[in-house]
């Protein structure tokens, strides 16, 4: 009996593999979650704040997160030029917004995030792209974290001590993170030693990419523009908000944003869906929201995005898809 044991183990790992993969599994996982979050709205309550709300707010938010996109991607560009990536910045404002579009039908976030890397991406330059696409990510939320402790120090008290704890947990961890990353990219001589051969051409590559972000020059201008592009993010965040009359600080409702953003990542659902509206009725409840204001602001802001995410059907139909998937660098 004993001797069977190591043969199931990576059986069991491999159908936890799949299922975690699924589509089929994540749709079930946002339904519930979705399910779950309608148990505690009340939908005469959220219907009233529908009919009232004042959407000309609404469509300022779409329009700041339009233009967001469109800082962003020129962010996203200056990694890629960076990196000797050599694409215009038409083609990543392209590439960016075929990106979201396609995040929010993926099963994940992280799929949008991968395309827009294979559409800008060629023959010897890919994995530089991929890691552009990551540090551009990670450098973003850096921002975004940022931001929340800006508006932290302007109104503090208005923020409980619980989003305060999360904030700061998360902060701490992207610190540690940063410094293995620039720790490894000190030790990689020595660490290059251990790695399999068939993954050393692909690490010197990736620590390119995070030598050429991290230069002085580059660095200032992505984590000055990252701000402004996450400050039109907390804009429109205000404004769908406001546009609902949600009862809540705006230092609060900001130092949510990361932690939600966080969780989106995870890939367990659909784009986000369900486990975004479970975050934000979790962590907004601690700052005296309702359940049902909460969910209508969630859905409202992922209502959002998709609007402003339209642009990118436009690559979609003109056929900037990659036609395969590579399968070297």
């Amino acid at each position: 009996m004993r001797d069977s044991f190591p043969n199931e183990s990576p059986t069991l790992k491999r159908v936890l593999r799949k299922l975690a993969g699924s589509f089929w599994v994540r749709v079930v996982v946002s339904a519930g979650l979705l399910a779950l979050v309608a148990t505690r709205i009340d939908f005469s309550n959220a219907l009233h704040s529908l009919a009232e709300g004042e959407w000309a707010w609404f469509a300022l938010a779409v329009l700041a997160l339009l233009l967001a996109s469109a800082l962003a991607s020129f962010r996203w560009h200056l990694y890629l030029q960076a990196c000797d990536v050599d694409r215009s910045w038409r083609r990543a404002l392209s590439a960016y917004f075929l990106g979201v579009f396609t995040s929010n039908f993926l099963p994940s976030q992280v799929g949008g995030d991968v395309l827009r890397a294979l559409v800008v991406g060629r023959q010897g330059t890919r994995v530089r792209s991929f890691a552009t696409v990551v540090i551009d990510r990670a450098s973003a939320l850096v921002c975004l974290i940022a931001v929340a402790w800006a508006f932290v120090a302007a109104d503090p008290g208005a923020v409980p001590r619980s989003l305060l704890l999360a904030l700061a947990i998360v902060s701490a961890l992207f610190m540690v993170f940063v410094s293995a990353v620039l720790g490894a990219d000190k030790a990689s001589s020595r660490l290059r030693r251990f790695l399999p051969a068939r993954l050393q051409p692909a690490t010197a590559e990736t620590l390119v990419a995070v030598r050429a972000s991290f230069r002085g020059a580059v660095l200032a201008k992505t984590l000055l523009l990252g701000v402004v592009f996450q400050a039109l993010g907390v804009a429109a965040a205000w404004s769908i908000g406001h546009s609902i009359g949600l009862p809540i600080a705006t230092s609060a409702l900001v130092t949510s944003l990361p932690l939600v953003v966080l969780l989106s990542f995870l890939p367990f659902s659909i784009g986000g869906l369900g486990i975004r509206e479970g975050g934000f009725v979790l962590l907004l409840g601690r700052a005296g929201v309702g359940a049902t204001d909460a969910a209508v602001f969630s859905l409202l802001n992922g209502f959002a995005f998709a609007l402003a995410s339209l642009p990118g059907s436009i690559a979609l139909l003109r056929g900037e898809m990659p036609r395969k998937t590579p399968s070297s660098t």
